[in-house]
Protein backbone atom coordinates (compact mmCIF):
# COMPACT_ATOMS: atom_id res chain seq x y z
CA UNK A 1 0.00 0.00 0.00
CA UNK A 2 1.61 3.52 -0.42
CA UNK A 3 1.49 5.76 1.96
CA UNK A 4 -0.56 8.49 0.08
CA UNK A 5 -3.14 10.46 0.78
CA UNK A 6 -6.52 9.78 -0.86
CA UNK A 7 -9.93 11.60 -0.29
CA UNK A 8 -12.59 10.13 1.41
CA UNK A 9 -15.18 9.66 -1.53
CA UNK A 10 -18.13 9.37 0.33
CA UNK A 11 -18.30 7.26 3.50
CA UNK A 12 -20.02 9.77 5.69
CA UNK A 13 -23.64 9.04 4.54
CA UNK A 14 -26.10 12.18 3.62
CA UNK A 15 -27.42 14.17 6.65
CA UNK A 16 -29.65 16.29 7.83
CA UNK A 17 -31.13 17.01 3.24
CA UNK A 18 -31.77 13.06 3.08
CA UNK A 19 -34.69 11.88 2.79
CA UNK A 20 -36.30 9.00 4.36
CA UNK A 21 -39.29 7.85 6.83
CA UNK A 22 -40.54 10.21 8.55
CA UNK A 23 -43.34 9.19 9.78
CA UNK A 24 -41.70 7.74 12.95
CA UNK A 25 -43.54 4.37 12.42
CA UNK A 26 -41.76 1.46 12.61
CA UNK A 27 -42.16 -0.57 9.17
CA UNK A 28 -43.01 -4.38 8.98
CA UNK A 29 -40.28 -6.84 8.08
CA UNK A 30 -40.58 -10.01 6.73
CA UNK A 31 -38.38 -12.69 9.03
CA UNK A 32 -36.68 -15.58 8.06
CA UNK A 33 -35.22 -18.45 10.81
CA UNK A 34 -31.68 -18.19 10.94
CA UNK A 35 -30.10 -21.02 13.09
CA UNK A 36 -27.24 -19.91 15.33
CA UNK A 37 -24.10 -22.37 13.74
CA UNK A 38 -22.06 -24.00 16.17
CA UNK A 39 -18.17 -23.44 15.60
CA UNK A 40 -17.23 -26.27 13.26
CA UNK A 41 -16.12 -29.84 14.68
CA UNK A 42 -13.35 -29.67 12.61
CA UNK A 43 -10.78 -28.01 10.31
CA UNK A 44 -8.19 -28.83 7.99
CA UNK A 45 -5.97 -27.09 10.20
CA UNK A 46 -2.88 -29.68 11.72
CA UNK A 47 -2.47 -28.98 15.61
CA UNK A 48 -5.37 -27.71 16.29
CA UNK A 49 -8.66 -27.78 18.16
CA UNK A 50 -11.24 -26.09 19.66
CA UNK A 51 -11.96 -25.66 22.64
CA UNK A 52 -8.14 -26.75 23.22
CA UNK A 53 -7.45 -28.01 26.45
CA UNK A 54 -6.61 -25.08 29.08
CA UNK A 55 -3.43 -27.36 30.70
CA UNK A 56 -2.15 -26.91 27.05
CA UNK A 57 -2.82 -23.49 26.90
CA UNK A 58 -1.36 -22.93 29.68
CA UNK A 59 2.01 -24.16 28.30
CA UNK A 60 2.29 -22.31 25.42
CA UNK A 61 1.83 -19.62 27.31
CA UNK A 62 4.30 -20.28 30.06
CA UNK A 63 7.28 -21.57 27.58
CA UNK A 64 6.73 -18.53 25.33
CA UNK A 65 5.63 -20.61 22.04
CA UNK A 66 3.98 -17.87 20.32
CA UNK A 67 3.88 -20.12 17.19
CA UNK A 68 1.40 -22.30 18.96
CA UNK A 69 -0.55 -19.32 19.87
CA UNK A 70 -0.59 -17.67 16.28
CA UNK A 71 -1.72 -20.84 14.87
CA UNK A 72 -4.64 -21.10 17.38
CA UNK A 73 -6.45 -17.36 16.85
CA UNK A 74 -5.91 -18.22 12.99
CA UNK A 75 -7.40 -21.13 13.76
CA UNK A 76 -10.54 -19.87 15.78
CA UNK A 77 -10.45 -16.55 12.83
CA UNK A 78 -10.79 -19.45 10.22
CA UNK A 79 -13.84 -21.59 12.16
CA UNK A 80 -15.82 -18.61 13.10
CA UNK A 81 -15.40 -17.00 9.38
CA UNK A 82 -16.47 -20.56 7.74
CA UNK A 83 -19.35 -20.25 5.18
CA UNK A 84 -22.53 -22.46 6.69
CA UNK A 85 -25.25 -23.64 4.90
CA UNK A 86 -27.45 -21.11 6.35
CA UNK A 87 -29.08 -17.99 3.84
CA UNK A 88 -31.36 -14.69 4.02
CA UNK A 89 -33.85 -14.12 1.70
CA UNK A 90 -32.58 -12.44 -1.40
CA UNK A 91 -28.99 -12.50 -0.28
CA UNK A 92 -26.57 -15.01 -2.65
CA UNK A 93 -24.13 -14.83 0.04
CA UNK A 94 -24.74 -17.77 2.63
CA UNK A 95 -23.95 -16.30 5.97
CA UNK A 96 -20.67 -16.93 7.53
CA UNK A 97 -20.80 -18.86 10.82
CA UNK A 98 -20.02 -15.45 13.24
CA UNK A 99 -23.14 -14.03 11.73
CA UNK A 100 -25.25 -16.07 12.26
CA UNK A 101 -24.74 -15.64 16.36
CA UNK A 102 -27.08 -14.08 18.63
CA UNK A 103 -26.88 -10.40 20.10
CA UNK A 104 -27.27 -9.40 23.33
CA UNK A 105 -30.77 -7.99 22.47
CA UNK A 106 -31.83 -11.19 20.88
CA UNK A 107 -30.62 -13.30 23.72
CA UNK A 108 -32.41 -10.56 26.81
CA UNK A 109 -35.84 -11.78 24.10
CA UNK A 110 -35.06 -15.07 24.54
CA UNK A 111 -34.80 -14.72 28.28
CA UNK A 112 -37.78 -13.35 28.47
CA UNK A 113 -39.98 -16.00 26.42
CA UNK A 114 -39.84 -13.29 23.25
CA UNK A 115 -39.84 -15.52 19.91
CA UNK A 116 -36.43 -14.79 17.94
CA UNK A 117 -36.88 -12.86 14.93
CA UNK A 118 -34.43 -12.63 12.73
CA UNK A 119 -34.27 -11.25 9.34
CA UNK A 120 -30.18 -10.81 8.54
CA UNK A 121 -27.00 -10.34 10.19
CA UNK A 122 -26.91 -8.30 13.46
CA UNK A 123 -27.69 -4.73 13.59
CA UNK A 124 -25.27 -2.45 13.74
CA UNK A 125 -24.59 0.26 16.62
CA UNK A 126 -22.25 2.31 17.94
CA UNK A 127 -19.08 1.00 19.18
CA UNK A 128 -20.65 0.89 23.34
CA UNK A 129 -16.62 1.30 24.64
CA UNK A 130 -16.84 4.66 23.19
CA UNK A 131 -19.63 5.51 25.25
CA UNK A 132 -19.00 4.35 28.78
CA UNK A 133 -15.99 5.90 29.12
CA UNK A 134 -14.78 7.86 25.83
CA UNK A 135 -16.05 11.35 25.66
CA UNK A 136 -18.98 13.01 23.34
CA UNK A 137 -16.19 13.87 21.04
CA UNK A 138 -15.34 10.27 20.74
CA UNK A 139 -18.17 9.14 19.87
CA UNK A 140 -18.73 11.75 17.20
CA UNK A 141 -15.11 11.17 15.91
CA UNK A 142 -16.49 7.14 15.30
CA UNK A 143 -20.10 8.61 13.33
CA UNK A 144 -17.15 10.36 11.48
CA UNK A 145 -15.30 7.79 10.64
CA UNK A 146 -18.10 5.50 10.00
CA UNK A 147 -17.26 3.05 12.44
CA UNK A 148 -20.13 0.64 13.79
CA UNK A 149 -20.07 -2.59 15.50
CA UNK A 150 -22.31 -5.55 16.60
CA UNK A 151 -21.85 -8.32 19.21
CA UNK A 152 -22.47 -11.50 19.48
CA UNK A 153 -22.09 -14.58 21.36
CA UNK A 154 -21.56 -18.12 19.95
CA UNK A 155 -23.96 -20.94 21.14
CA UNK A 156 -22.42 -22.02 23.92
CA UNK A 157 -22.13 -18.40 25.03
CA UNK A 158 -25.62 -17.71 24.28
CA UNK A 159 -27.14 -20.67 26.28
CA UNK A 160 -25.23 -20.13 28.89
CA UNK A 161 -26.17 -16.42 28.86
CA UNK A 162 -29.94 -17.03 28.61
CA UNK A 163 -29.84 -20.14 31.31
CA UNK A 164 -28.04 -17.94 33.62
CA UNK A 165 -30.36 -14.38 32.69
CA UNK A 166 -26.81 -12.86 33.01
CA UNK A 167 -27.73 -9.59 31.34
CA UNK A 168 -30.81 -9.37 33.58
CA UNK A 169 -30.30 -6.29 36.53
CA UNK A 170 -32.18 -9.21 39.00
CA UNK A 171 -29.99 -11.70 38.23
CA UNK A 172 -26.90 -9.85 38.77
CA UNK A 173 -28.33 -8.16 41.86
CA UNK A 174 -28.86 -12.04 43.21
CA UNK A 175 -25.61 -13.13 42.36
CA UNK A 176 -24.39 -10.24 44.47
CA UNK A 177 -26.89 -11.22 47.59
CA UNK A 178 -25.71 -14.39 47.06
CA UNK A 179 -21.96 -12.38 48.22
CA UNK A 180 -20.11 -13.96 44.99
CA UNK A 181 -17.93 -11.77 43.69
CA UNK A 182 -18.05 -12.90 40.11
CA UNK A 183 -20.94 -14.28 38.10
CA UNK A 184 -20.45 -18.11 37.23
CA UNK A 185 -18.37 -18.56 34.39
CA UNK A 186 -19.10 -18.84 30.90
CA UNK A 187 -18.06 -22.60 29.42
CA UNK A 188 -14.65 -23.71 27.75
CA UNK A 189 -16.39 -23.31 24.17
CA UNK A 190 -17.75 -19.75 24.63
CA UNK A 191 -16.62 -16.94 21.98
CA UNK A 192 -17.94 -13.76 21.97
CA UNK A 193 -17.37 -11.31 19.17
CA UNK A 194 -17.05 -7.65 18.36
CA UNK A 195 -17.16 -6.94 14.53
CA UNK A 196 -16.48 -3.54 13.66
CA UNK A 197 -17.66 -2.56 9.99
CA UNK A 198 -17.99 0.39 7.62
CA UNK A 199 -20.85 1.43 5.53
CA UNK A 200 -20.29 2.09 2.10
CA UNK A 201 -23.11 4.24 0.50
CA UNK A 202 -23.17 1.96 -2.78
CA UNK A 203 -27.39 2.97 -3.24
CA UNK A 204 -25.96 6.49 -4.35
CA UNK A 205 -24.45 4.81 -7.69
CA UNK A 206 -20.82 5.66 -6.50
CA UNK A 207 -18.85 2.78 -7.37
CA UNK A 208 -15.25 3.41 -5.33
CA UNK A 209 -14.93 4.77 -1.92
CA UNK A 210 -11.74 5.01 0.33
CA UNK A 211 -11.21 4.12 3.33
CA UNK A 212 -8.34 4.64 5.95
CA UNK A 213 -5.89 1.67 6.92
CA UNK A 214 -4.07 1.06 9.35
CA UNK A 215 0.25 0.97 8.84
CA UNK A 216 0.86 1.27 12.64
CA UNK A 217 1.08 3.09 16.14
CA UNK A 218 3.05 6.01 17.09
CA UNK A 219 5.11 6.22 19.79
CA UNK A 220 3.57 8.59 22.23
CA UNK A 221 0.77 8.78 24.81
CA UNK A 222 -2.03 10.49 22.44
CA UNK A 223 -4.87 9.16 20.44
CA UNK A 224 -4.62 8.10 17.26
CA UNK A 225 -8.07 8.83 15.24
CA UNK A 226 -8.45 7.00 11.83
CA UNK A 227 -8.42 10.93 10.33
CA UNK A 228 -4.61 11.04 11.43
CA UNK A 229 -2.94 8.18 10.13
CA UNK A 230 -2.76 9.46 6.73
CA UNK A 231 -2.62 6.24 5.03
CA UNK A 232 -5.99 5.07 2.36
CA UNK A 233 -6.86 2.09 -0.26
CA UNK A 234 -9.85 2.41 -2.50
CA UNK A 235 -12.40 0.16 -2.76
CA UNK A 236 -13.91 -1.06 -5.88
CA UNK A 237 -17.58 -2.23 -5.38
CA UNK A 238 -17.80 -3.99 -9.15
CA UNK A 239 -14.73 -5.98 -8.53
CA UNK A 240 -13.10 -4.55 -11.98
CA UNK A 241 -10.60 -1.48 -11.18
CA UNK A 242 -7.26 -2.41 -11.01
CA UNK A 243 -4.07 -0.76 -9.63
CA UNK A 244 -2.33 -0.76 -6.89
CA UNK A 245 -4.29 1.15 -4.90
CA UNK A 246 -8.04 -0.11 -4.73
CA UNK A 247 -8.78 -3.39 -3.78
CA UNK A 248 -12.08 -5.23 -5.25
CA UNK A 249 -15.00 -5.80 -2.73
CA UNK A 250 -14.25 -9.00 -2.51
CA UNK A 251 -11.13 -8.43 -0.94
CA UNK A 252 -13.39 -7.54 2.15
CA UNK A 253 -15.58 -9.93 4.41
CA UNK A 254 -18.97 -7.83 3.18
CA UNK A 255 -22.85 -7.94 2.90
CA UNK A 256 -25.62 -5.59 1.74
CA UNK A 257 -27.87 -3.95 4.04
CA UNK A 258 -31.63 -5.43 3.56
CA UNK A 259 -34.40 -3.03 4.53
CA UNK A 260 -34.76 -4.10 8.65
CA UNK A 261 -30.61 -3.13 8.54
CA UNK A 262 -30.95 -0.18 6.93
CA UNK A 263 -34.25 1.10 9.58
CA UNK A 264 -32.16 0.08 12.50
CA UNK A 265 -28.94 2.25 11.50
CA UNK A 266 -30.89 4.91 10.35
CA UNK A 267 -32.55 5.31 13.75
CA UNK A 268 -29.27 4.16 15.74
CA UNK A 269 -27.60 7.11 14.13
CA UNK A 270 -29.82 10.00 13.66
CA UNK A 271 -30.73 9.67 17.43
CA UNK A 272 -26.78 9.56 18.35
CA UNK A 273 -25.65 12.21 16.06
CA UNK A 274 -28.21 14.46 15.50
CA UNK A 275 -28.09 14.78 12.02
CA UNK A 276 -30.38 12.62 9.59
CA UNK A 277 -29.08 9.61 8.50
CA UNK A 278 -30.39 7.67 5.07
CA UNK A 279 -28.51 4.35 4.42
CA UNK A 280 -31.13 2.35 2.08
CA UNK A 281 -31.10 -1.45 1.42
CA UNK A 282 -28.72 -2.32 -0.89
CA UNK A 283 -25.51 -0.39 0.77
CA UNK A 284 -22.73 -2.30 1.53
CA UNK A 285 -21.51 -2.99 4.44
CA UNK A 286 -17.88 -4.28 4.77
CA UNK A 287 -16.10 -5.88 7.87
CA UNK A 288 -12.91 -4.04 8.47
CA UNK A 289 -12.12 -5.47 12.37
CA UNK A 290 -13.06 -7.92 14.98
CA UNK A 291 -12.22 -8.71 18.70
CA UNK A 292 -12.65 -11.87 19.73
CA UNK A 293 -12.63 -13.88 22.67
CA UNK A 294 -12.61 -17.37 24.12
CA UNK A 295 -13.04 -18.57 27.03
CA UNK A 296 -10.79 -21.76 26.82
CA UNK A 297 -8.80 -20.56 29.57
CA UNK A 298 -9.35 -18.63 32.85
CA UNK A 299 -8.78 -14.93 31.57
CA UNK A 300 -10.02 -15.99 28.48
CA UNK A 301 -7.81 -16.15 25.31
CA UNK A 302 -7.83 -12.63 22.97
CA UNK A 303 -7.71 -12.23 19.40
CA UNK A 304 -8.14 -9.12 17.47
CA UNK A 305 -8.18 -8.84 13.73
CA UNK A 306 -8.14 -6.18 10.81
CA UNK A 307 -8.54 -5.86 7.23
CA UNK A 308 -4.49 -5.23 5.38
CA UNK A 309 -3.83 -4.14 2.27
CA UNK A 310 -0.49 -6.56 2.80
CA UNK A 311 -2.06 -9.20 4.75
CA UNK A 312 1.53 -11.21 4.42
CA UNK A 313 3.09 -8.10 6.11
CA UNK A 314 1.34 -6.46 8.48
CA UNK A 315 2.25 -3.94 10.76
CA UNK A 316 2.47 -3.54 14.70
CA UNK A 317 0.24 -4.93 17.12
CA UNK A 318 0.56 -7.99 14.10
CA UNK A 319 3.80 -9.15 12.43
CA UNK A 320 4.76 -10.70 9.44
CA UNK A 321 5.57 -13.72 11.81
CA UNK A 322 2.08 -13.95 12.41
CA UNK A 323 0.95 -14.15 9.76
CA UNK A 324 3.06 -16.73 8.18
CA UNK A 325 1.23 -18.50 10.60
CA UNK A 326 -1.79 -18.55 9.02
CA UNK A 327 -3.51 -21.88 7.73
CA UNK A 328 -3.35 -22.90 4.31
CA UNK A 329 -7.47 -23.88 5.36
CA UNK A 330 -7.98 -19.82 5.53
CA UNK A 331 -9.00 -19.09 1.95
CA UNK A 332 -10.48 -16.01 0.27
CA UNK A 333 -11.63 -12.55 1.75
CA UNK A 334 -11.02 -13.60 5.73
CA UNK A 335 -6.96 -14.28 4.61
CA UNK A 336 -6.85 -10.45 4.12
CA UNK A 337 -7.01 -9.94 8.02
CA UNK A 338 -4.57 -8.95 10.25
CA UNK A 339 -4.12 -10.67 13.68
CA UNK A 340 -2.81 -9.68 16.88
CA UNK A 341 -3.29 -11.63 20.44
CA UNK A 342 -3.25 -11.17 24.08
CA UNK A 343 -2.89 -14.46 25.79
CA UNK A 344 -1.37 -12.65 28.89
CA UNK A 345 -1.16 -8.81 29.74
CA UNK A 346 2.91 -9.37 30.68
CA UNK A 347 5.63 -10.76 29.18
CA UNK A 348 6.83 -12.53 31.19
CA UNK A 349 3.52 -14.24 31.99
CA UNK A 350 2.05 -12.95 34.85
CA UNK A 351 -0.13 -14.97 37.81
CA UNK A 352 -3.63 -15.13 38.01
CA UNK A 353 -3.59 -13.06 40.84
CA UNK A 354 -0.39 -11.16 43.08
CA UNK A 355 1.16 -8.25 43.37
CA UNK A 356 4.26 -6.42 42.29
CA UNK A 357 4.35 -8.47 39.26
CA UNK A 358 7.10 -7.09 36.56
CA UNK A 359 7.81 -7.92 33.04
CA UNK A 360 7.72 -6.14 29.88
CA UNK A 361 4.42 -4.45 28.13
CA UNK A 362 2.31 -6.57 25.61
CA UNK A 363 0.14 -4.76 22.96
CA UNK A 364 -2.16 -5.66 21.61
CA UNK A 365 -5.19 -3.57 20.33
CA UNK A 366 -7.85 -2.80 17.76
CA UNK A 367 -6.88 0.22 15.41
CA UNK A 368 -10.17 0.86 14.63
CA UNK A 369 -11.61 1.19 17.98
CA UNK A 370 -9.05 1.76 20.66
CA UNK A 371 -5.94 3.62 18.78
CA UNK A 372 -8.21 6.85 18.68
CA UNK A 373 -8.62 6.81 22.77
CA UNK A 374 -6.26 9.49 24.25
CA UNK A 375 -4.56 9.48 27.79
CA UNK A 376 -8.54 11.15 29.39
CA UNK A 377 -9.90 7.74 28.70
CA UNK A 378 -7.47 5.93 31.08
CA UNK A 379 -6.94 5.57 34.61
CA UNK A 380 -3.40 7.03 34.26
CA UNK A 381 -2.36 6.24 38.03
CA UNK A 382 -3.31 2.70 36.99
CA UNK A 383 -2.54 2.54 33.24
CA UNK A 384 1.49 1.27 33.43
CA UNK A 385 3.48 -1.54 33.38
CA UNK A 386 6.47 -1.91 36.28
CA UNK A 387 9.83 -3.37 35.30
CA UNK A 388 12.08 -5.67 36.33
CA UNK A 389 14.58 -2.78 36.76
CA UNK A 390 11.52 -0.89 39.07
CA UNK A 391 11.03 1.61 36.24
CA UNK A 392 7.45 2.39 34.97
CA UNK A 393 6.33 2.19 31.20
CA UNK A 394 3.33 4.07 31.28
CA UNK A 395 0.29 2.92 28.86
CA UNK A 396 -2.89 5.21 29.13
CA UNK A 397 -3.10 5.66 25.31
CA UNK A 398 -5.47 3.66 22.76
CA UNK A 399 -1.73 2.43 20.88
CA UNK A 400 -0.77 1.01 23.93
CA UNK A 401 -3.41 -1.40 25.09
CA UNK A 402 -3.88 -4.80 25.84
CA UNK A 403 -7.51 -6.46 25.42
CA UNK A 404 -6.73 -8.95 28.94
CA UNK A 405 -5.98 -5.86 30.09
CA UNK A 406 -9.22 -4.07 29.47
CA UNK A 407 -11.55 -7.04 30.00
CA UNK A 408 -10.11 -7.99 33.05
CA UNK A 409 -12.15 -4.57 34.41
CA UNK A 410 -15.93 -5.63 33.24
CA UNK A 411 -17.35 -5.57 36.13
CA UNK A 412 -21.07 -3.98 37.62
CA UNK A 413 -22.05 -2.52 40.95
CA UNK A 414 -24.98 -4.37 42.60
CA UNK A 415 -26.16 -1.48 44.18
CA UNK A 416 -26.33 0.82 40.76
CA UNK A 417 -27.47 -1.69 38.23
CA UNK A 418 -30.62 0.35 37.04
CA UNK A 419 -28.23 3.15 35.90
CA UNK A 420 -26.76 3.54 32.27
CA UNK A 421 -23.23 4.24 34.32
CA UNK A 422 -23.33 0.77 36.14
CA UNK A 423 -19.66 0.13 36.54
CA UNK A 424 -17.15 1.67 39.01
CA UNK A 425 -13.95 0.12 37.50
CA UNK A 426 -11.61 1.95 35.03
CA UNK A 427 -10.71 1.70 31.62
CA UNK A 428 -6.37 1.02 31.85
CA UNK A 429 -4.03 0.36 28.91
CA UNK A 430 -1.74 -2.48 28.99
CA UNK A 431 -1.19 -3.34 32.61
CA UNK A 432 -0.92 -5.89 34.47
CA UNK A 433 -4.99 -6.45 37.05
CA UNK A 434 -4.92 -9.42 39.52
CA UNK A 435 -8.11 -10.86 39.95
CA UNK A 436 -8.17 -9.55 43.77
CA UNK A 437 -7.10 -6.09 43.05
CA UNK A 438 -8.87 -3.73 45.58
CA UNK A 439 -10.30 -1.89 42.81
CA UNK A 440 -13.02 -4.37 42.35
CA UNK A 441 -14.13 -3.99 45.99
CA UNK A 442 -17.69 -4.11 45.81
CA UNK A 443 -18.02 -4.81 42.26
CA UNK A 444 -19.21 -7.80 40.76
CA UNK A 445 -17.00 -9.45 38.57
CA UNK A 446 -18.27 -10.07 34.90
CA UNK A 447 -16.11 -12.86 33.26
CA UNK A 448 -14.65 -10.49 31.33
CA UNK A 449 -17.64 -9.34 29.26
CA UNK A 450 -17.93 -5.60 28.76
CA UNK A 451 -21.01 -6.33 26.84
CA UNK A 452 -23.22 -7.68 29.87
CA UNK A 453 -22.94 -4.38 31.38
CA UNK A 454 -23.61 -2.00 28.74
CA UNK A 455 -26.37 -4.32 28.16
CA UNK A 456 -27.79 -4.58 31.14
CA UNK A 457 -32.09 -5.31 31.36
CA UNK A 458 -33.85 -4.00 34.18
CA UNK A 459 -37.36 -5.56 33.15
CA UNK A 460 -38.53 -6.89 36.93
CA UNK A 461 -35.86 -4.59 38.80
CA UNK A 462 -39.08 -3.07 41.12
CA UNK A 463 -40.69 -6.55 41.49
CA UNK A 464 -37.60 -7.57 42.46
CA UNK A 465 -36.31 -4.74 44.83
CA UNK A 466 -40.10 -4.97 46.65
CA UNK A 467 -39.24 -8.97 47.11
CA UNK A 468 -36.14 -8.16 48.66
CA UNK A 469 -37.73 -5.96 51.06
CA UNK A 470 -40.62 -8.04 51.90
CA UNK A 471 -38.06 -10.91 53.17
CA UNK A 472 -36.17 -8.59 55.73
CA UNK A 473 -39.47 -8.00 57.05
Amino acid sequence: MKNLIYPVLGLMLCATACTGNDSGDKPEFTYDAVKPVDFPASLAIPGFQFPQDSTTLNKWISESKDDSIYLHGWGIWTGITSFTAENTKGDSIPLRVYETWLSPEEMIDSIKGIPLKRSNRTNLKIPHQLTHFGSALQVQQSINDSIHESVSYSPAASSFAIQQKIFMATALKAFATQQRTQIPFFPNNAITIKPVFKLLPATSGQKVFSIATWHGPIDSLASYHEKDWGTYVNVDITNTIKDSNTYPLNDFIHYRLNAEDAYYFNKQFTENSGNKWDAKAGDVVILVAMHVGTREITNWTWQSFWWAPDADNPPAPSSPAIAALRPAALKGAARHYAMTVAYYMVNPKEPYSGTNVTGKPNYAFNPYLEAGFGPGVFNDSISYIATAKGEKVYSYAGVRTNCMSCHRMATANPDSLFNSNNSNTPYVGNSYVSVNDSLFKNQLLLDFAWSIQGNIDTTGWAAYIASQQQKKK
